[in-house]
C-alpha cells in the first residue's frame, strides 16, 4: 500500500502547484475577482450529497426519502450573493444558476465522478474518495486564505468556507483505506484509479480559470493581454527572453542556479542582437515559431528531470538568410573560445549548407538544452534545402559520407523515404559537444501522410513498439485519414558514428498547432499521451507563457513529440513565447481527435 500512498502524495503535491491554485494564492487579484468561477460549481455543489453517496456506496436521498438538496447549498447561494456574483430572485434565475451555459462542463465531471464511483467496487470507491479527500485538502487551505483576505479588506464572510472545511474534515476517516494490504493488481488499479480522479479534477479546474480568464478579457479595461504585448513590444530581447526563461524554468522546478545557467547562455549566444527592442512586428520572418518571434523555449520530459531548452535565430539590420548565416558561424567561433565547444564536424560540411537558395526557410539555427545539475549541451541546426529543394537528398548523403555515416543514407533513402517527393529531409543538426563518438539528426517531413505511413516509418526504430507511433499522432493530430497541415509531420532518426548502419533512436514530432483548436485543445489532447504525474509540470509551463486564455489563440504550443529509448519514453513540448501575437483559434470540422482509454491502454504509458 505503500507505492499507492506515494502516488497520492505526489498527485496531491502536484495538485497544490496547478495553475488553478497558485491562482487562488496569487495577491496581485482582488479576492473577489478571484471567486469569480463559484456560480460555475453550482451543479457540483447541488449534486454533492449524491455524488458522496456514490463514493460511499450508500442509497441516494431519492432511494431513502430525503431531500436531494446538499446541505451546502444554502450557504452557497448565500455567498453568491454576498459576492453580487449571481441573485437566484426566482425560478427562473436558479434555472439559469443550475443548467446555464457556464455550468455544462462541471455537470459533466459531476456525472463522470457519479458514473465511475456507481459502476466499481467497494475498495475502490474508497481509492477515489480518498483522491477527492487529498484534492479537497488543498483546495481549502488555498480557499481559506482567499477568505480571509476577503474578510479583512471587506468584513464579508463566506459560509461556503464553514461547510467546505466541514466535509473535508468529515471525510478523514477514508485514510483507513491506507491500512489494507492490496495485491500487485489491486495496487495498480488503484493507481489508477488515482490518475482519474486527478485527471477529472484537472478537467474541472482547467475549466474554471478558463471561466475566470474570460470574465477579465471582457472588461472595460484592457486586457492582460494587450497589456502584455504593449509591454513586451517595449522590450529588448535580452529582458523579454530572460524573463520569459524564468518562468518557464520555475514552472519546471528548476533550481535559481540552473536558471541563471539557462539565462546567461541565452544572453552570451544572442548577445550579438539582444538589446534591439521587440517592436511590434517581426522584421524578419523567422520560421521559428508562427508569430516569427526568432527563439522558441521547449520543455522534455523523462523521469523526474524536466529538461529545458531553447532554439534561437541569429538577428541583424536587416536580417538575411546570408547575414542568419554570417551571425551563425561567428556565433560558434565565440562558442569555441569560450566554452570549447567543436567546429570539428560543422567545419566539415558547412560548404553544402551554405543558403544559395532565397526560398529557403532559414539558414542556421543554434538549440540549447539543460538538465538540472547537469552539463549544457549547444547544437546546430542546417538546412538541407539551401540550395533548393531539388538538391537536398544529395547534400544531406554528401554531408553524412564527409561525417563517417556512409551508412546513414542508404538507410534512409531506402528505409524512411519510401513515397518520393512526399518525403523531404528538412533539418540536419549536428551536436557541438566534441564527444568520441560523433552523433547527427536527419529530420524528415512526411507530407500529406496517412497514419499507417507514420506507423511505418516508426516501425523501423530500434526500440518499436507496435502501435505506439499511430495511437500518438492521432491523438494529437486526430484521425483523419491523411495529415495535409501546412507543417507536415516530421520523424527524426539519430546515427552515431559507431554504428551508422540503423538509427539509435527515432522520435516523431506532430505540429499539434495545426490540428487543435485553440490551446485549450491543444493541452487536452497533449494530456491524453502524457503520464498524470506531468500534467502538473506541463500545466505549469503553458500558463506561465499564457498572456492569454487558451481557448483565445492557437499555437503556444506549437509541437508535441514522443521517443522511445532505453525502454523509456521521452516527451518534449514546444512552447512560442507569442512576442508578435496570436494566431486565431479555428472551428475545425474534422481533425476527429481519437482520444484513448488511457487507463488501460499499455500503449500509453508514457515516462513522466
Amino acid at each position: 500500500m505503500k507505492k499507492v500512498m506515494k502516488h497520492l502524495g505526489e498527485q496531491q503535491q502536484g495538485f497544490a502547484v496547478s495553475p488553478f491554485v497558485t491562482f487562488l494564492l496569487d495577491p496581485s487579484f482582488a479576492p473577489q475577482d478571484r471567486l469569480r468561477f463559484l456560480p460555475c460549481l453550482a451543479p457540483l455543489v447541488m449534486g454533492s450529497a449524491e455524488l458522496a453517496n456514490s463514493l460511499t456506496g450508500e442509497d441516494s436521498p431519492e432511494q431513502n426519502g430525503q431531500t436531494p438538496e446538499s446541505p451546502h447549498w444554502a450557504p452557497f447561494l448565500k455567498d453568491l450573493q454576498l459576492l453580487d456574483l449571481h441573485s437566484v430572485e426566482d425560478f427562473n434565475a436558479m434555472l439559469q444558476l443550475l443548467w446555464g451555459e457556464n455550468c455544462g462542463p462541471v455537470r459533466e465531471v459531476l456525472y463522470d465522478f457519479i458514473s465511475l464511483a456507481r459502476s466499481t467496487t467497494p475498495l475502490r470507491r474508497q481509492i477515489m474518495l480518498a483522491a477527492l479527500q487529498s484534492v479537497g485538502q488543498v483546495s481549502l487551505i488555498a480557499m481559506e486564505q482567499v477568505a480571509r483576505e476577503l474578510e479583512a479588506s471587506t468584513r464579508k464572510h463566506l459560509g461556503t468556507m464553514d461547510s467546505l472545511r466541514t466535509q473535508v474534515q468529515l471525510g478523514e476517516w477514508s485514510a483507513t483505506v491506507f491500512e489494507l494490504t492490496l495485491t500487485d493488481e489491486e495496487e495498480e488499479q488503484a493507481i489508477r484509479d488515482i490518475n482519474q480522479v486527478f485527471s477529472l479534477m484537472d478537467e474541472l479546474t482547467d475549466y474554471l480559470l478558463e471561466h475566470v480568464q474570460e470574465w477579465f478579457a471582457g472588461q472595460e479595461k484592457p486586457s492582460r493581454q494587450a497589456i502584455m504585448a504593449e509591454q513586451i513590444a517595449k522590450m529588448n530581447f535580452r529582458d523579454f527572453g530572460n524573463t520569459r526563461i524564468a518562468s518557464l524554468c520555475k514552472s519546471a522546478g528548476f533550481t535559481s542556479v540552473d536558471t541563471q545557467k539557462v539565462q546567461q547562455f541565452f544572453t552570451f549566444m544572442t548577445d550579438s542582437w539582444n538589446s534591439r527592442l521587440v517592436g511590434e512586428a517581426s522584421p524578419w520572418k523567422s520560421d521559428i515559431s508562427d508569430d516569427h518571434t526568432p527563439f522558441e523555449l521547449s520543455i522534455a520530459l523523462e523521469g523526474s528531470r524536466p529538461e529545458i531548452r531553447f532554439l534561437i535565430e541569429a538577428q541583424n539590420h536587416p536580417t538575411t538568410l546570408q547575414t542568419s548565416w554570417d551571425d551563425g558561424l561567428a556565433l560558434n567561433e565565440r562558442l569555441n573560445k569560450e566554452f570549447g565547444l567543436s567546429l570539428e564536424h560543422f567545419n566539415r560540411v558547412k560548404d553544402l549548407f551554405e543558403p544559395h537558395n532565397p526560398q529557403a526557410r532559414f539558414s542556421l539555427w543554434h538549440a540549447f538544452c539543460l538538465k538540472p545539475d547537469r552539463g549544457a549541451e549547444v547544437k546546430v541546426y542546417l538546412n538541407p534545402q539551401a540550395r533548393g529543394p531539388e538538391h537536398a537528398n544529395a547534400i544531406v548523403e554528401e554531408a553524412l559520407s564527409r561525417l563517417g555515416f556512409a551508412h546513414a543514407w542508404r538507410f534512409l533513402s531506402q528505409v524512411v523515404m519510401k513515397r518520393g517527393a512526399q518525403d523531404q529531409v528538412l533539418y540536419f543538426s549536428l551536436d557541438m559537444g566534441g564527444q568520441a563518438v560523433s552523433r547527427v539528426k536527419i529530420y524528415v517531413a512526411h507530407r500529406d501522410a496517412a497514419p499507417e505511413d507514420i506507423e511505418a516509418a516508426m516501425s523501423q526504430a530500434r526500440e518499436y513498439s507496435a502501435g505506439e507511433a499511430r495511437a500518438f499522432c492521432e491523438a494529437i493530430q486526430g484521425d483523419d485519414n491523411k495529415f495535409s497541415a501546412p507543417r507536415s509531420t516530421l520523424t527524426c532518426w539519430a546515427f552515431t558514428s559507431d554504428d551508422d548502419d540503423k538509427p539509435y533512436s527515432a522520435t516523431l514530432h506532430c505540429p499539434i498547432r495545426c490540428y487543435a483548436d485553440n490551446d485549450r485543445d491543444a493541452l487536452r489532447r497533449v494530456r491524453a499521451v502524457l503520464d498524470p504525474k506531468s500534467h502538473a509540470v506541463l500545466d505549469r509551463c503553458v500558463w506561465a507563457l499564457a498572456n492569454r486564455p487558451l481557448e483565445a489563440g492557437v499555437g503556444l504550443i506549437q509541437w508535441a513529440s514522443m521517443r522511445r529509448e532505453g525502454g523509456r519514453v521521452r516527451t518534449t513540448f514546444y512552447l512560442a513565447t507569442e512576442a508578435y501575437g496570436t494566431v486565431a483559434p479555428r472551428k475545425s470540422t474534422s481533425h476527429r481527435v481519437h482520444v484513448p482509454d488511457l487507463m488501460n491502454a499499455e500503449v500509453f504509458q508514457l515516462s513522466a
